[in-house]
């Protein structure tokens, strides 16, 4: 059964991390969320003689279509328990999720079965099978993940030597890394608008595109370090010849340190501050605790040269991690009628 969950479980989070999902199905990222205006909903899906434990849970984001249609969105979701027959329990919450279309009147969900759901023996063809259609991805689908339990020297010799030489260079240099200090309210202002400069001007060179201003600084706000939080995002800042010229967004949850955003000045590139950025962020993270950093995205193994993120992935895989990959993002059609004027838009747009 689809039940609503309407206030904080204590259990939550603990329940997304034992069963192979990440950040982006925290009760903290729901908050968030919320707060830059999306209609969050949570659930969770029980059934008779489970003894009080879940089949599933989920965090689902309600967005818009032209025209007034509205989807849902389950990031790194549903979750599924990874008790007993998992491919069984997902076509559970596949079923219940396409209730919910249909009595709402949604045009589509998006689902991201989790790596933990992949590893365990669901494949594309089960998806298939259910009724899913494969769609362009929403969060990353492959990804670089250092090991942080390894010792400072192990990490070191695990670069690239070209990534080693320009951490050393940046030092050289004299580059400094910092965290933006939240309890200042007004640094921490300024760390966020020169954040937001810095993201505007790498967009620009880079030709990416980005959210909106206020989205990064809801995000850093909300999601600010603070006790009792499960999740938080902090930034990072690197400084040379008194300016910041390098910046990122990490976001920390159970064992894992994420990198969601990153920028850098055009000028004194020379200096190669994001790899000293990087390297000072895993250190931290690895003092803090945690054994895995995240680069959350690079280009799929069998790219080809020219692929639009083969310079950003020749600079994350040069800090030594190794490839995850996840079954990436998948829509459960709703309405054949609206699906499908969905669909022959998608072609045309």
């Amino acid at each position: 059964m689809l039940s609503p969950v309407e206030n904080r479980s204590e259990d939550w989070n603990r329940f997304v991390l034992e069963n192979g999902s990440g950040f982006l199905q925290s009760w903290e990222w729901g908050e968030f969320q919320e707060a830059v205006g999306r209609r969050v909903f949570r659930y969770r899906i029980d059934l008779p003689g489970d003894n009080g434990q879940s089949v599933a849970r989920f965090t689902s984001i309600y967005d818009l279509f032209p025209f007034g249609c509205r989807y849902s969105y389950v990031p790194m979701g549903p979750v599924v328990s990874a008790d007993g027959d998992r491919r069984n329990k997902f076509g559970v919450a596949v079923s219940a999720i396409r209730e919910s279309i249909a009595r709402e009147g949604l045009v589509l969900a998006r689902l991201e079965p989790s790596a933990g759901i992949g590893g365990d023996g669901l494949s594309r063809e089960d998806l298939l099978r259910l009724g899913l259609v494969p769609a362009r991805a929403r969060s990353p689908q492959h990804t670089s993940v250092v090991d942080l339990t390894k010792s400072y020297e192990e990490l070191l010799a695990g670069m690239k030597q070209k990534t080693r030489y320009n951490v050393r260079l940046a030092e050289k240099r004299e580059v400094t890394v910092r965290q933006a200090d939240p309890s200042d309210l007004r640094a921490f202002a300024k760390d966020i608008d020169r954040f937001q400069q810095l993201l505007a001007e790498t967009a620009g060179r880079d030709r990416f595109h980005t959210h909106e201003s206020y989205y990064y600084r809801r995000m850093l706000q909300v999601l600010a370090p603070k006790d009792g939080r499960d999740l938080s995002v902090r930034l990072m800042l690197a400084d040379f010849d008194g300016q910041t010229v390098a910046a990122a967004a990490l976001a920390q949850f159970g064992d894992t340190m994420t990198y969601l955003h990153g920028a850098s000045l055009s000028q004194h590139r020379e200096v190669m501050a994001p790899y000293l950025l990087h390297w000072q962020a895993m250190l931290w993270a690895k003092e803090a605790g945690l054994s895995r950093y995240d680069f959350w995205g690079v280009a799929p193994e069998d790219a080809a040269a020219d692929h639009s993120w083969s310079g950003l992935t020749r600079f994350k895989l040069g800090f030594g991690g190794q490839r995850e990959s996840n079954l990436g993002t998948w829509e459960l059609p709703g309405s054949r009628f609206w699906y499908g004027a969905y669909r022959l838009m998608k072609r045309f747009s």
